[in-house]
């Protein structure tokens, strides 16, 4: 699984955006089961929000962009 858009439902809070819910993934979409990891990260040039997940029994790893409010799916984990 390559570093690729994706459609992410969200929470919704008072700051907006505020974690994910569900993400569409091959054309399915699959619930966030759990939230294993979230962090705030500074590349230099963004700022992106890191959350690794727990969804269809995967273990993935979802990134948005701040600035530009885009969803990305990373390499998928093994299972822990």
């Amino acid at each position: 699984m390559s570093r690729a858009p994706v459609r992410v439902r969200t929470y919704s809070g008072y700051r907006g955006e505020q974690r994910p819910t569900a993400l569409e993934c091959e054309g399915q979409w699959m619930l966030v089961e759990e939230i294993l990891e979230e962090a705030v990260e500074w590349d230099g040039e963004r700022i992106w929000r890191r959350f690794r997940i727990r969804a269809g029994g995967r273990v993935l790893m979802l990134r948005r962009d701040e600035q530009g409010g885009v969803w990305f799916l990373g390499e998928e984990e093994r299972d822990a």
